[in-house]
């Protein structure tokens, strides 16, 4: 059984995020690189993104991330997310689309992103979902998320749209 953590708990795992958002099979398909403790705390309370963690039935921690961004004049969604590891599947499955049915209730805008091609789980997920891929023929959207990204070697992801 999931439960979602209280938005104003949150603040309390920001240690457990950073642990977790570092560990290897995390890092593995991430654009981000580690960053030191008192860098995360900095960005932790500067950043803009909105974030959701829930615990899982073993006390595992899936920690969601979303972020309204603004480009060219339109609006957009990009999100994330990580687990500690071990999480039940899914858990993360089930937890995934709750949050996704969340952002979309509370801006029906389109979410963007990108996941590491060498991800199969995450692009199967994302396929299953209803996610669309984007690829260069569509230059506005492609460039929306290079830019957002900053992304050079395009080769690396999959881009795609909700």
């Amino acid at each position: 059984m999931l439960k979602k953590i209280k938005e104003k708990l949150l603040d309390n795992y920001i240690n457990n995020y950073h642990t977790s958002r570092f560990q290897i099979h995390n890092q593995q398909y991430s654009i981000a690189k580690k960053v030191a403790i008192i860098d995360h705390y900095i960005w932790w309370f500067n950043n803009k993104r909105k974030f959701s963690i829930y615990k899982s039935s073993e006390g595992k921690h899936i920690y969601f991330w979303a972020e309204l961004i603004t480009v060219e004049g339109e609006k957009y969604w990009t999100c994330g997310f990580h687990t500690d590891s071990n999480t039940n599947m899914l858990e993360i499955i089930m937890s995934y689309k709750k949050f996704l049915q969340k952002i979309k209730k509370k801006l029906a805008l389109p979410i963007i992103g990108l996941i590491n091609k060498k991800n199969i789980f995450m692009k199967k997920l994302n396929q299953d979902i209803g996610f669309q891929r984007i690829n260069v023929n569509d230059p506005k959207n492609f460039k929306i998320i290079k830019n957002y990204y900053k992304i050079k070697n395009t080769n690396n992801y999959i881009f795609f749209k909700l």
